[in-house]
């Protein structure tokens, strides 16, 4: 089974408000955002330095591949 899906969530998702667990900030050596396509940068403005959640991020590289 996935630890991850038993961890407290760490961070809010600046596009959606959902709570999710960020790999780097619960101190794992890797974070699940890894395994997406280094296409786009964390979030800018008001929300600078956060992460998008697994389903926004998903949305967004898909959205930016279509381009």
């Amino acid at each position: 089974m996935d630890d991850r899906q038993n961890m407290v969530p760490t961070n809010v998702c600046p596009a959606c408000g959902a709570a999710f667990t960020c790999g780097m900030n619960a101190g794992l050596n890797e974070c699940w955002c890894a395994a997406f396509p280094p296409l786009l940068a964390v979030p800018e403005g008001e929300a600078a330095g956060s992460c998008y959640c697994p389903a926004c991020l998903r949305k967004r590289i898909e959205a930016a591949t279509l381009r």
